[in-house]
């Protein structure tokens, strides 16, 4: 079973997918593992993230993120394959539909507020925002989030990023996977 981690960037996506894959493994019994696509795209490009935006544009990236996306199979048997999306995947080339057709849709809902706080504490800061001033991230930001959102919204869960409930998280994947799986059982 695949379960796709989405929402903006500074949402949490990479940390939730490592803790859940880890609650599932420990308390459910899951052969699990997890991925990030935006690591996946550098690791299997030789590029950076970064340098892909700044050398070969946004459209070059979202291409390279979407091939990414769909190369990913689930498992067999027992096992859930945790994937953390860039904020952008679900926004583009019908990436959320496809998730939602090939897994569990959970978008990791975060208050701009917070948003921007962990944006100003961050050290690893994201190619769209790195040149832009205080004022203009958070307009850049608002605006984002604004078009964004109602594509994060047709996730199958939200749940608060603010402060994550990862057993309840763990608890649906597997409420999920019991229901695909129910004549089996």
């Amino acid at each position: 079973m695949l379960v796709f981690l989405t929402g903006y960037m500074y949402s949490g996506k990479t940390t939730v997918a490592r803790q859940l894959s880890e609650r599932l493994a420990e308390n459910h019994g899951f052969d699990t593992r997890w991925t990030d696509t935006d690591q996946e795209v550098e690791n299997r490009y030789h590029v950076t993230v970064s340098d892909c935006f700044r050398r070969y544009g946004e459209a070059m990236f979202r291409k390279l993120e979407t091939d990414v996306l769909r190369s990913i199979s689930p498992q067999q048997g027992r096992s859930v394959t945790i994937v953390a999306t860039g904020g952008g995947t679900p926004c583009h080339d019908r990436n959320m539909q496809w998730m939602r057709d090939h897994g569990l849709t959970v978008y990791l809902k975060l208050p701009v507020g917070e948003t921007l706080a962990r944006m100003a504490v961050s050290r690893k800061p994201r190619p769209t925002i790195i040149a832009l001033k205080p004022a203009e991230r958070e307009a850049f930001v608002r605006g984002q989030v604004a078009v964004r959102e109602p594509v994060y919204e047709q996730a199958h869960l939200t749940i608060d990023a603010s402060n994550p409930d990862i057993d309840a998280l763990a608890d649906a994947v597997v409420a999920h996977y019991n229901a695909l799986h129910s004549d089996c059982l």
